[in-house]
């Protein structure tokens, strides 16, 4: 009787890199970016690559395209270049740039907000082909987007409807995905030879009336053209 029960904390620098890579590896992305503020141990173990697979990285200004060279993003699956300020830097060599740094990134599968970007057909063919053809959505649409899905109005709730507002502010924005005669031609040939894409829609491209659909994108499991 009487007896008393002492309890021994471990501190976490003690535990096996077995088991703090594992303890991470379960950790959702608010926890994962605290944890790596704790201490230098736990900054070495989560800038490890398949921790950071579920960031977005955000593309805002050139400086951001260093941000793609983190050792953390270098297995991000998705970008975003969405924000207005892209039209600036991204008119000329921004877009190349951006480009080159994806191109060395092969697990990126969606870059948001790629349409808009102007200057695609000045980067290097094979570039384009190897970013391109490695997302799994790809709108190479030139021009102003079409609105569509109205027969689908009766069924949108709530989210639906948040949903087609965004992409109605999309579509007042025009379409810059032009590509030259030997780009399409490159990529058209990659595609029927192996893809990621499952969703790729095409408007606007001068050789759009040569290209026999069933041919070069049967691997793509949806088309609009």
């Amino acid at each position: 009787m009487g007896q008393s029960h002492s309890q021994s904390q471990t501190h976490i620098s003690v535990l096996p890199n077995e088991v703090m890579f594992i303890i991470l590896q379960y950790l959702p992305p608010q926890e994962m970016k605290s944890a790596v503020l704790v201490c230098k141990a736990l900054r070495e173990m989560g800038e490890k690559p398949r921790f950071w697979t579920w960031a977005v990285a955000t593309v805002n200004t050139k400086d951001d395209l260093l941000k793609l060279k983190l050792p953390r993003l270098q297995m991000v699956q998705e970008i975003d270049v969405t924000h207005p300020s892209r039209l600036v830097w991204m008119k000329r060599e921004g877009l190349a740039d951006l480009f080159q740094v994806i191109g060395e990134i092969p697990t990126v599968r969606r870059i948001r907000g790629l349409e808009f970007c102007k200057g695609i057909e000045g980067i290097e063919p094979d570039l384009v082909v190897s970013v391109l053809n490695s997302l799994e959505e790809l709108k190479l649409c030139y021009g102003f987007a079409e609105e569509d899905g109205e027969e689908d109005e009766e069924e949108d709730d709530e989210e639906d409807e948040e949903e087609d507002e965004e992409k109605e502010q999309e579509m007042e924005q025009e379409m810059q995905m032009k590509l030259s005669t030997e780009q399409l031609e490159l990529l058209f040939t990659a595609v029927a030879e192996k893809t990621n894409l499952k969703f790729l829609q095409v408007s606007g491209q001068d050789m759009l009336k040569d290209m026999d659909e069933t041919d070069e994108t049967d691997k793509v499991d949806e088309m609009d053209m």
